[in-house]
């Protein structure tokens, strides 16, 4: 039986190769939504009744949003294939690599088409929910290009956000299944510590989300109190994505930290009943018994817990900024 062809992840082919794709990419969108976005703008200031409709720092919004999820996906899914050939050589069975790289960055059709059905819903039940009725949707719809733009706008946005969530949970839980067919051994790190590297790296797309929210207040208009319901939407999905494939190798490190020092307590005992007192086998075990309480049972380094730390950090330093310079505008204009 023929196995269902898989395509490689649409936004993965958005970015092109060389040294500076991710940065080309980035700058392509922004450049092309400047240019829709001025356009309307443009077209907005000759008519009337658009005036106060098209806030430019939500527009701003749709197109930073794009600009950073398409690039920064991009090189999540690169660091997670270095992260499978940092364990291969801990793989009971090497030969399962190319499969594993091939889930990483290809989905089946159905999969493809089902993210952008559930985009599609929720951009149509975001805009109905603003738009206040169907009717209204389709009046705003057949006034022309400005409000087309605009309200096209957050269909990317949820478009890019969607297939790159559902993306990333999907090979956090390929890692997660990993798990039982490594050779963790507590004592080497290499055997584990990529699994930890690639999930605080995976919740770069939900922290940068998170913080380019800010945008949306500079224009003023938009109280910056309604963007605190995404606070309690990503906070839990960034978590999730963070301990779906760490929780379990967790519990297993846990595991073996207490085995070996549940044997170096049984060597410290045995060299306690020896004839000789056995003082130096003492030292050694008592040593040894010590190191091995000190083992950390995350698969994280000192550089992983740094950069979660400063990724963290970003999101509450961007809002603080952002909302520093809308009150300082504010005093200006006043």
């Amino acid at each position: 039986m023929n196995k269902p062809k898989s395509y490689r992840i649409w936004m993965l082919s958005l970015v092109p190769g060389g040294r500076f794709g991710r940065w080309w990419t980035a700058l392509g969108v922004l450049l092309l939504g400047g240019v829709v976005y001025g356009l309307a703008a443009w077209r907005a200031a000759e008519t009337p009744e658009y005036f106060g409709r098209l806030p430019w720092s939500i527009t701003l919004f749709f197109v930073a949003a794009v600009a950073y999820i398409v690039p920064m996906f991009h090189y999540i899914t690169e660091r997670t294939h270095q992260a499978l050939d940092a364990l291969g050589p801990h793989l009971r069975d090497p030969g399962r690599l190319p499969a594993l790289h091939d889930a990483i960055d290809q989905r089946r059709l159905g999969w493809i088409l089902r993210t952008t059905l559930i985009s599609v819903a929720l951009w149509l039940l975001q805009s109905r929910l603003l738009a206040g009725s169907w009717a209204y949707m389709w009046e705003r719809v057949q006034t022309g290009f400005v409000m087309i733009s605009f309200d096209f706008g957050p269909l990317f946005v949820w478009l890019t956000m969607n297939v790159a969530m559902s993306a990333l949970f999907q090979n956090a839980l390929v890692f997660r299944q990993l798990v039982p067919h490594l050779d963790v051994d507590i004592l080497e790190p290499d055997s584990y510590l990529p699994i930890g590297s690639m999930a605080v790296t995976s919740t770069l797309v939900v922290l940068g989300a998170m913080a380019l929210l800010a945008v949306m207040w500079l224009g003023g208009p938009v109280d910056w109190w309604t963007t605190l319901p995404a606070l309690v939407i990503f906070t839990p999905l960034g978590v999730l994505l963070l301990l779906l494939p760490v929780w379990p190798l967790h519990r297993l490190l846990k595991v073996q930290r207490q085995a070996e020092i549940d044997e170096a307590q049984q060597a410290l005992r045995d060299a306690r009943r020896a004839d000789d007192g056995a003082l130096a086998g003492q030292t050694v075990a008592l040593t040894l018994r010590r190191e091995l309480a000190r083992l950390p049972v995350w698969p994280f380094d000192v550089g992983a817990v740094l950069r979660l730390s400063s990724y963290a950090v970003i999101v509450p330093l961007t809002w603080a900024g952002a909302a520093l310079i809308e009150m300082l505008v504010n005093v200006l204009l006043e």
